[in-house]
């Protein structure tokens, strides 16, 4: 019984990313694009409206900005592509640091905890939040990231705007 539960869950977790591939698809066809992967992480094709080039960045050819407190890699942002809509990061706060309070007036940041844990101060609340949490902080929304841990929390950071604006709300030490 229990190989049976195994194997389906093997199953849903291989099906998974086909079926997300599926309506990816069927939504960029509808929008005159068509967006094809494999799901074994080897190779990628994307084939888009005409005049239109894919930009693929990998994680250890992009440049970590480091910082006091950690350090950033940003994945996509119109400096990487004049065309990006979006800017994405993977973030590190260090353990024992914090960001500088700061806010985003020209877009919404999406932030997804991939490992660790820390105190996301989001307009003077604060929550813990830890691997597999996700919070919206909506633009101009003052907010700051405390890593009172022993261990690094490291996320994705995602932000509306390609050209993502940051007002320092406090002294930075940059």
């Amino acid at each position: 019984m229990n190989s049976g539960i195994a194997m389906q869950r093997r199953l849903r977790y291989l099906l998974a990313p086909a079926v997300l591939l599926m309506f990816l698809s069927l939504a960029d066809s509808r929008a005159g694009r068509t967006v094809a992967a494999s799901t074994d992480n080897t190779q990628m094709v994307v084939k888009t409206a005409k005049g239109m080039q894919p930009s693929i960045q990998s994680f250890n050819s992009v440049k970590e900005v480091k910082y006091p407190w950690g350090w950033i890699r940003w994945m996509m942002n119109s400096e990487l592509d004049p065309g990006a809509a979006q800017t994405f990061g993977i973030v590190q706060i260090n353990a024992g640091q914090r960001n500088p309070l700061h806010k985003h007036p020209n877009c919404e940041e999406l932030l997804y905890v991939l490992s660790g844990s820390f105190e996301n101060v989001m307009d003077g609340k604060t929550v813990v939040m830890h691997a597999g949490d996700i919070v919206r902080i909506p633009a101009n929304t003052p907010h700051q990231g405390i890593n009172n841990t022993k261990e690094p929390m490291r996320a994705v950071i995602s932000y509306s705007s390609g050209t993502r604006q940051m007002v320092a709300l406090e002294a930075q030490t940059e």
